[in-house]
């Protein structure tokens, strides 16, 4: 829990940003022991996705990919 806190919708979230396992080169320091929300970033193909949108829409803030994603979803709509 030292480098995470509960948001506003009670999910553990980084104290800080970037990761503070983020390398120099953007490389992750501990890439083989990553936790699952890590390996699942950046959640865009989770089974019920429908009922984690909040999240997604946190994660297209960060994640040029999901931001992406949303835009051409909602262009789609």
């Amino acid at each position: 829990q030292e480098y995470l806190r509960r948001d506003e919708d009670d999910d553990l979230v980084f104290k800080s940003m970037p990761c503070p396992f983020l390398e120099e080169d953007n490389a992750c320091s501990i890439y083989a022991f990553r936790p699952r929300a890590c390996r699942a970033f950046p959640h865009t193909d989770a089974p019920g996705q429908a009922s984690i949108l909040n999240l997604t829409r946190k994660n297209a803030k960060i994640c040029p990919a999901v931001s992406r994603i949303l835009q051409i979803l909602s262009e789609h709509s």
